[in-house]
Parts: structure tokens; sequence; C-alpha cells
């Protein structure tokens, strides 16, 4: 029956839902092809010169070296700079592309699991089947929280490795289906499974959840007589008994060692772990599952409070209520999806949020693979509870299921539009987030640099201004404030907030650089060459602060054999700078005499 169903399924259904998906996901999506970079998409592809070797990173030899630091990731940025340099139409594509194949995916695994994990004596319903799997991957396609997976370009990695994730996983759904082809040859597709998973890890270590994923899909297929399960009931003590040993272990090394699987980590010393940990239950039942449910205000940086106590109410109402999704589930008739879906969902999203300190409390990204549980559990309560309150009037239940849906994608559709709309640029983006976050200092920092860049100098100063009330101890907002304030004139409030940048962070070159050039500017020349010579050495290729060392030695101290020196290295870096005829011309004057 099953082989009829799905052969029925694939042949007359699936073309249609495809076609479906794809145009759905290019109508919603097609707006954001041309927004800015944003975030630290700027930092990491703009300010960091991580594309000046182009041609070395198109290469087997660095995927291999860089392996587990994403390197097949930078490649595929890489490639996008390879294609269009910096204009951001292709890198927006790209993410586009791949979250629209995920979608597909996800369709077609749903499917599969619906028939796989049913419950032995329940029906196989082929309307059911089609809508919950057409349903899911909808949901997967536009809820409004995908947006920062999809639009936010460095969270490519999600999307990108959700690719390889769902891509193994269907592989492994074909390999235990009891329609697959008898023959030897096929059983060659597992195979494939782990060169997925390999080159998945190479994009994010989110595939480290993979196995356990596929070996609980396994188990929760099995019927009750099967080996396995049998095993497993015979040696649930002992399994029980060594996994309860071995988390123990594990969290006793977790918090006494912070640098345990996860090396340094400035979130670590400022967080700290156990904290992290204790925030995370409050973060996926109070936030995530709430804009989940509720995908209004989503916030970039939201505002999540630090949990620090065990007994905090937040940390254990949180935990309870976990646990009563997870009894809940198990009471139902069709246990067996639910309790996988929970499970999914609290696995794929264990590494971000469990015992990895990062700097953000929580993400949306993260959710982008997690959230495929929630979907399906969606799309399933859709179809029972119109099927029950109309199961006498078939016509009026197919009707009603209909309208529901069509209102529910049309209004995940608008959201989506407008967050993608929020987020065209660096402005729209950080103004929505300070309405949402006004006492988070990153918001604020964020959004003037935004105004910095679009050249709205008095409006970049009032927030820097605002920043600076909120925490004095900032780099960035002493460093940017003290050069706006340059621009504009008032030198001495520069230098005091120069000088408090240099005190905070004393090894960044471009502090002493610009401390030195205020300090030439008003012709303290030994405290502008102290400077420069310390940005100099801490940043050898310093060819403004060389350059402005080469003024102080030929016009100030009357050297001119040291000037040219400095001088020639300024233009030997950038042969381009401004003035740089007027210095080939100083040099040529120098060595003539």
């Amino acid at each position: 029956m099953s082989v009829l169903i799905i052969n029925s399924l694939y042949y007359r259904k699936d073309i249609r839902s495809c076609v479906l998906l794809l145009v759905l996901g290019i109508i919603v999506y097609g707006n954001h092809l041309h927004n800015s970079f944003q975030f630290d998409t700027v930092a990491y592809i703009m300010n960091q010169h991580r594309l000046d070797n182009i041609n070395e990173q198109l290469t087997i030899n660095y995927l291999l070296k860089d392996f587990f630091h994403r390197s097949l990731l930078q490649i595929s940025i890489a490639f996008n700079a390879y294609l269009d340099g910096f204009r951001t139409f292709s890198y927006h594509l790209i993410n586009l592309v791949l979250h629209l194949i995920n979608c597909l995916l996800v369709y077609f695994i749903t499917l599969r699991t619906w028939l796989y994990l049913k419950s032995p004596d329940g029906e196989h319903k082929e309307n059911e089947i089609h809508f919950v799997a057409l349903f899911t991957a909808v949901l997967f396609l536009l809820h409004p929280i995908q947006t920062e997976s999809v639009l936010y370009i460095m969270s490519r990695s999600e999307v990108f490795a959700g690719t390889f994730y769902l891509s193994s996983f269907l592989l492994f759904q074909v390999y235990l289906s009891k329609d697959r082809p008898i023959r030897v040859g096929f059983k060659f597709i597992v195979l494939f499974i782990p060169v997925f998973f390999l080159i998945g890890f190479s994009i994010k270590q989110t595939l480290i959840t993979l196995p356990l994923v596929l070996l609980l899909y396994f188990l929760f297929g099995q019927v009750s007589q099967s080996t396995s399960i049998r095993w497993l009931n015979k040696n649930k003590w002992k399994i029980g008994v060594t996994i309860l040993v071995g988390i123990a272990l594990l969290f006793h090394k977790l918090l006494t060692d912070e640098l345990f699987l996860t090396g340094e980590s400035t979130a670590g010393e400022d967080i700290g772990r156990l904290n992290y940990m204790l925030t995370q239950p409050p973060v996926i039942f109070f936030y995530y599952l709430k804009v989940l449910i509720f995908p209004f205000n989503l916030n970039i940086d939201p505002d999540i409070a630090l949990i620090t106590e065990w007994w905090s109410w937040k940390f254990i109402t949180a935990l309870i209520g976990i646990a009563g999704l997870i009894f809940f589930s198990f009471q139902a008739k069709e246990k067996r999806l639910l309790l996988y879906f929970i499970s999914w969902f609290l696995i794929v999203l264990s590494p971000s949020s469990s015992i990895i300190t990062l700097s953000d409390l929580a993400a949306e990204h993260r959710t982008y693979l997690a959230s495929y549980s929630f979907y399906a559990v969606i799309a399933f309560f859709v179809y029972k509870v119109t099927h029950l309150n109309f199961e006498s009037y078939p016509t009026k239940c197919r009707n009603t299921m209909l309208v529901l849906s069509i209102f529910i994608f049309v209004v995940f559709s608008i959201l989506t539009i407008k967050r993608n709309q929020i987020w065209a640029s660096e402005v729209s983006l950080w103004s929505d987030t300070l309405k949402k976050s006004p006492q988070k200092i990153r918001p604020v920092i964020n959004i003037a640099q935004a105004y910095t860049k679009v050249g709205k100098f008095d409006l970049a100063i009032e927030y820097y201004e605002k920043a600076l009330g909120l925490n004095p101890n900032v780099f960035a907002v002493n460093y940017n404030l003290g050069n706006l304030y340059f621009v504009r004139g008032r030198e001495e409030d520069a230098l005091r907030l120069l000088n408090t940048a240099g005190l905070i962070s004393p090894k960044t070159p471009e502090t002493h650089g610009l401390l030195g050039e205020i300090y030439l500017k008003r012709k303290q020349i030994e405290l502008a060459r102290f400077h420069l010579n310390l940005a100099v050495e801490i940043k050898p290729n310093y060819s403004l602060a060389m350059r402005n060392l080469g003024i102080i030695y030929y016009f100030h101290l009357k050297k001119p054999e040291q000037a040219a020196v400095y001088f020639s290295r300024a233009l030997s870096v950038n042969p381009n700078q401004k003035d740089a005829d007027n210095i080939r011309i100083l040099i040529k004057k120098i060595k003539e005499k």
C-alpha cells in the first residue's frame, strides 16, 4: 500500500508542489536581492581582507588546509567575489537558491517521514501525507524567522550546511524505505551519507548532530519486535547508566574547564559557560518558541536577560515547559512522530544552545534547521484539527483547510516581505533593532556607524554620545566618536576620547595613527612622533602613519634623509595614496640634494 501511495505522490503531485515552492520563494524573497551588506558581513567581506587572495581560496588545497575552519563556506564567498566583486546581488542569489533547495528537500523528507514514523496501525492517507509535506515546506520557506538566515549573507553557513544536512537525511530515508529497488548497487547510496556529512562539516559544525538524528529516526521507525528494539529493551539499564555517567562526566569537564571543546572565547570570559547554559532553556522556551508561534517584532539583536542562578524561575519554568511538551507528546496517539520532532528540535539546536558559549545569547538564524520540526508539527495539527471538527463533511473540511492555509501563507508572506525591506539598509535594520532593544548598546553603535557611512555625521555623533552614556568603556565608541569630533574640529574632545580608546585597546594601530595626526596638526611634534612610531611598530605596513612620520622628519625635525625613508615605505605600501605625486616630488628633491 505504501509503495502505491508514494509512487502516486511522487508522480502526480510532486512536480506541482515543487513548482509552487519555487514560485512562492522567488515572489516573496525577490525584493531583497539588491540589499546592501549588513551586520558583520561588512567586517567579514569588506573590512578584514578575507577576499584579497581569491584565486588561492578557490582551490582544493585551501579546502583541505582550513577544512575545520569553514573553508567551504569561505570558498563560496570567494566564488561570489570572483563572479561579481562586491556587488551584493550574487551573494543574495546564492543564499536564496540554497534556501529553495532546502525547501524542496524538506518537502520530500516530510513525505517519507510520515510513511516511516506513523503508527503501525495508522492509516496512510494520501491527502494527509501530501498536505502535511507541502504545508511544512511552505512554512519552512515563508516563515518570517527564516529571513535572518536567508538575507544575512554570513548566515549562509546555516543555509548551506542545512543543504548537506537535509540531503544526507533524505538519502538515509531512501536507504531505509521499503520501496527501494532490489539490487545490490543501490546499497552504495549509504556511502554518500558520510561524504555529505564531511563536506557539510567544512561549512558549519552543526552537522555534528546528524548521526544522532539519523539513529533516532531509525529507532523510532522500528516495530516493537524488531531486533534492534529487543536489544535495546534487553540492555536499557546498562545503556541508561552509561549515558548518565557520560553526561555527568561531560558536564563536570565543561563546567570546570572553560576552554574544553571550544578553546579561548571572549564570550566565555564575558558570559561564562555556566551562565550561558542556564540561559539557553529560557531562550528556547520563551524566545524561540514564541517567535515561531507569533512571528512579530523579529529582532536581529534581542535583549535577553542572562541567567546566573540554578534556582531562577525562568530557568526552572523553561525546563518544566520543555518536559511538559515531551510528556504531552508521549501521551498522544502519534507519539512517535511528535517525540521524534521534539527530539529533532532540541538536538539540532543543541550546539548553539548548550555547551558552546557564544557572544549572542539568542539569534534567529540558529533556528533555521531546527525549526523544520516545528513546522511539521503545526502542519500535522492543522490537518488533524480541521478533520476532527468536520469529520462528516469532507467538502467543508477541505475548503476550511484551504482557506486556513491560504490565510497563514498570505500573512507570513506579507511579514517576510516587510522584514526584507527592513534589511534593505544598515540604517533601517539598526533603527528597527534599536526600537526593540533600546537598552542594548550594540544597536546604538551600529546605527551610528550606519549614519557615518551615509555622511550624516551629526546623527552619528548623537548616537555615539548616547552609546558613550550607556557604556564609556567601549573601544569602538571612543575611537569612532573621537574620529568624528576631529573631523568636526573638536580636537580637545577628540584627544580625550582617543586616549581613552588607546587605554582600552593599546595594540590598535589606527588609534595611535589618528592621535599622531591630531598632535601633528597641533604642532605637538614629540607626541605626534611617539604615537606614529607606535602605530608603525604595531602595523609595519601602515602607510598613512609612515607618510606622517615623513612629514615630521622633513618639515619639523629637518632630517630629509630619514623623511625619504618613511616616504618611500609609505609609497611602496600604497602607491595611490593621497598626495602621492607630491611625495614623489619631495623624494626626488631630497635625492638631488
